[in-house]
């Protein structure tokens, strides 16, 4: 609830503090005396227009604060929550603060912290709802009042069941679209891709073929050189007199010659043993290898031809055989895929349809369940309105569809357009006069006859209208005593689930305060000097008195009626 209120150089308000308490609170005080200016105090803070014109004259700056208390308002603190606002878990206070300058420029803080002016908007609509000239209330929201019907009919688990079928039918449709969007990216790449393995496919390639391509080309190269050395080594390794291989031989016969050979020559024999096995082998080698190298022009072309096959597609496809072959699995992966997603497309399309039906089935029973509700609650807020004296006033609820191709198939033959609750759009239309047509609230001449409208509703819905606070400016407009006992009692009970702030000159509604407020002026030195005081119950009988004019009988009657509020307060 909001728990404090100071403002500071608000017009005839130098300085004062108000400090709240649950449940209905009253503000009064004779005219002029600066009553509404506590409400665009408030609506300034909660991010409303910021206005230089309120500036008290002879000042700099403006300023409003506000404190709020949540820890005991699960509901709201998770609002706040979800719209990141940390709020002290030591004593559960969110501290809202607004100043104007006198060059224009204003400051806004949440919980100490600078913010922009929208975020306290959106801050303040999830703790504060004003009913009065200008305010913005949630009420007025479209999905709110579709949420409020749906709650009035009680209807919250067939709604969430429509929500979750119509959150499945986008689901698919994404998934169709973005299925549809990859077949047409595929036909434009399937004749690449089979191209691509196709070209990759023919060329046989084999991992590490390049490089053994190049030896051989080396070879091919330099036939002739390879043949002419060839023969130099045969014949210095077996032709001639005085060839490696005889020379060697001879040299292991001296010393297998020798005296006790064996014994002192044994490791040099066995080495020269192996010296003229290898000479002889490397001769027959060298021999082969002379016989079998031969210029071969065409093999050398097509060696040529074959690397720079082999170097391009390298160069295309990853800069190695290996990479390459690996580009043309994945391409055959690709391609295979393509071949299947026909089949997922009509899968996706049998499954949507499917989910269509039946979510579009949910949505028109939730809206024929809707339609009966919305007179329900049309007839319940008329009954309220003839109480707090708006007998010519009517309410309406209109709950309409909308036709699309694409939309919900019902079980009419119709489609319409989904929303995120169904198919329904749901608004509350209103008219204060004989006469006029049925506009949307939002549309509705605020002041005294909205305000009362706003009540109405309230206490129809049992609900506080999704914020803690409910303020209501101008309820009292052109209504008498009698019907003014029954807002008061309404307000009240208003106050029994929100905190409740009434400005009101209605001495039958100030009866029924929790906590009431006096708003009074006074002129020092020239200037106009306005504040507000908490009254005790002594006090208020003396205000309620002066609110019902002079006479010696009014404090008794001030007092009668006082005792008649308390005794209403419990009864209740």
């Amino acid at each position: 609830m909001l728990a404090e209120l100071t403002v500071r150089n608000l017009a005839v308000i130098e300085e004062t503090r108000l400090a709240f308490g649950p449940g209905l609170n009253v503000i009064t005080g004779e005219t002029g005396a600066g009553k509404s200016l506590l409400v665009d105090a408030l609506a300034f803070v909660l991010g409303g227009a910021a206005d230089r014109g309120m500036m008290r004259r002879g000042t700099d700056s403006t300023s409003v604060e506000a404190v709020f208390t949540v820890s005991d308002d699960p509901r709201t603190r998770e609002a706040l929550a979800e719209l990141g606002v940390e709020v002290d878990e030591e004593d559960g206070v969110s501290v809202l603060y607004r100043e104007v300058h006198k060059e224009g420029r204003t400051v806004s803080r949440l919980n100490g912290r600078a913010v922009p002016a929208n975020v306290l908007r959106t801050v303040g609509g999830a703790l504060v709802d004003i009913h009065g000239q200008g305010s913005h209330l949630s009420l007025l929201d479209p999905r709110f009042q579709m949420r409020a019907l749906d709650d009035f009919a009680g209807l919250g688990d067939q709604r969430d069941a429509v929500e979750r079928a119509v959150e499945e039918v986008r689901r698919l449709r994404g998934e169709l679209t973005d299925a549809d969007a990859s077949i047409r990216e595929a036909e434009q790449r399937r004749d690449l891709l089979a191209f691509q393995v196709d070209e990759i496919e023919s060329a046989a390639l084999v991992d590490g073929e390049e490089e053994a391509l190049l030896g051989e080309r080396n070879v091919l190269e330099h036939a002739e050189s390879v043949r002419d050395a060839c023969a130099a080594a045969w014949q210095a390794l077996s032709e001639g007199d005085r060839n490696a291989a005889d020379l060697a031989a001879e040299a292991l016969g001296h010393l297998r010659r020798a005296p006790g050979a064996a014994q002192a020559l044994g490791p040099q024999i066995e080495a020269l043993e192996s010296a003229v096995a290898q000479l002889s082998d490397a001769a027959r080698e060298v021999r082969d290898l002379a016989a079998g190298v031969e210029s071969d022009p065409a093999r050398l072309a097509d060696i040529e031809e074959r690397v720079a096959l082999l170097r391009r597609l390298k160069r295309k496809y990853g800069g190695s055989e290996s990479a390459a072959l690996g580009f043309m699995e994945d391409a055959r992966t690709q391609l295979e895929r393509m071949e299947t997603a026909d089949e997922r497309r009509q899968e996706l399309e049998r499954a949507l349809n499917e989910a269509s039906r039946s979510a579009g089935a949910l949505a028109v029973a939730l809206s024929e369940v809707r339609s009966r509700s919305a007179a329900a609650l049309s007839e319940a807020v008329a009954a309220e309105l003839r109480e707090v004296g708006l007998e010519r006033a009517s309410f309406d609820v209109a709950v309409e569809r909308e036709e699309a191709d694409d939309g919900l198939p019902a079980p009419d033959g119709r489609c319409y357009t989904p929303t995120g609750s169904g198919i329904d759009r749901v608004a509350f239309l209103a008219r204060t006069n004989p006469g006029e047509e049925s506009r949307p609230l939002a549309k509705v001449a605020s002041g005294g006859e909205t305000s009362r409208m706003m009540l109405a509703l309230n206490n129809v819905l049992q609900t506080a209208s999704g914020a803690a606070s409910l303020v209501f400016d101008e309820i009292d407009a052109g209504i008498g005593s009698r019907a003014g006992d029954v807002v008061g009692r309404k307000l009240w009970t208003a106050g029994r689930r929100a905190q409740v702030l009434c400005v009101t000159h209605l001495p039958q509604i100030a009866a029924w305060a929790d906590t009431h407020f006096r708003v009074g002026k006074a002129v020092q030195g020239g200037r106009t000097y306005s504040g507000a005081e908490s009254l005790s119950e002594e006090e208020r009988t003396g205000e309620i008195a002066g609110m019902l004019g002079s006479g010696e009988s009014v404090s008794q009657v001030a007092r009668e009626m006082l005792q008649r509020a308390a005794q209403g307060k419990r009864e209740r």
